[in-house]
């Protein structure tokens, strides 16, 4: 009889254990490792209606996003920015790749209302890219860019800058350590100058943690192209308590309308991560 019980009990810890097992095990879902062969996009729209509309993002016809209000670089986020702060990219085909901007119906149910932009992207396989929309209604436009993976060097942080205001048609980017704008170069320096709308600069460092100046952070500032270095030229302006990480990649963006007050069209200044 003791040799029964014992191999019931031995038996039922065997059950427990392996159901303890199984309780920890985590689902995630279908999951496909990424093999570093794959085309990566991550879509940077900043399309800026009056009404800050909520929109989806469709990749072949397929839905790849949640609603997403303008200014939420998808996936991922950003700073000064809607969603989340991650260096986040969609695994996509390559090839040409149809992009498409919706507004589902207000009792969605998986269908559009009205397709807000359609574009197709010439993506090569194992590329990064990031797509960016500005403007509005038929004036929308897209602007495709490769990114940089690669990681810099230690102590340094590294940029790059598109200009997507409809109604600017250059700007010039300063670097200061207050939001005062201060006419001083020492402290208010132009570090990009006559950056067209729709176009992308070449890739530039800055010294990571900030610039700073009796403990001030860094900040960031946009003028139109040639302004004088006033604040009452500023068209959007940046600054964060936090601490800029080195070995960082992001890309900078101005967007927004010049002369708009409003928090859904006004002038900003944001980033998001690439790596």
């Amino acid at each position: 009889m003791m040799k029964i019980l014992s191999k019931l009990v031995i038996g039922a810890a065997g059950l427990l254990a392996i159901a303890s097992c199984t309780k920890n095990q985590i689902d995630y879902g279908e999951v496909e490792k990424l093999t570093g062969d794959e085309t990566l996009l991550k879509i940077n729209n900043v399309s800026m209606y009056y009404n800050n509309r909520s929109t989806i993002f469709k990749i072949n016809g397929k839905r790849v996003s949640g609603l997403l209000t303008a200014r939420s670089p998808f996936p991922g986020g950003g700073y000064n920015t809607g969603g989340d702060s991650k260096p986040d990219f969609l695994s996509v085909p390559s090839g040409d790749v149809n992009l498409s901007v919706v507004l589902p119906k207000k009792k969605d149910d998986g269908t559009d209302s009205l397709v807000l932009y359609n574009t197709t992207l010439n993506l090569t396989a194992g590329k990064r890219y990031s797509v960016h929309l500005t403007d509005t209604a038929a004036a929308t436009k897209s602007l495709l860019t490769e990114e940089n993976f690669t990681m810099p060097d230690s102590t340094v942080v590294r940029y790059r800058f598109v200009n997507l205001m409809p109604n600017v048609a250059a700007v010039d980017v300063y670097y200061g350590v207050t939001l005062a704008t201060p006419t001083k170069p020492s402290v208010d320096s132009l570090i990009l100058s006559n950056v067209p709308f729709m176009q992308m600069t070449p890739e530039f460092k800055l010294k990571a943690g900030g610039l700073t100046a009796g403990g001030v952070l860094g900040s960031w500032k946009v003028r139109p192209a040639g302004a004088a270095n006033t604040t009452a030229t500023v068209l959007a302006s940046y600054s964060s308590a936090s601490t800029v990480l080195d070995r960082r990649v992001y890309t900078a963006f101005a967007c927004g309308y010049s002369g708009k007050t409003t928090a859904a069209q006004k002038p900003y200044i944001s980033f998001y991560l690439v790596r």
